[in-house]
């Protein structure tokens, strides 16, 4: 499924604050090889788009990786 994290973040731009995470309820996800620098990549968009928009942001825990 192709999604635009872009656009999605400018449809909530009208909140306080951002939670973002893993897709924790399907095991197929962890199954896709490039999931880790996937989310590592989208967590790095959703951080840097609500630092610029000075929208509050949380990271869950195990969302971003090494």
């Amino acid at each position: 499924i192709q999604q635009d994290l872009s656009k999605i973040l400018k449809a909530v731009s009208f909140t306080d604050r951002i939670i973002f995470g893993r897709t924790n309820y399907s095991k197929r996800i962890s199954a896709y090889k490039g999931h880790k620098k996937f989310y590592n990549e989208c967590a790095e968009e959703v951080i840097s788009y609500c630092m610029e928009s000075h929208i509050e942001f949380y990271i869950k825990k195990g969302t971003i990786t090494k």
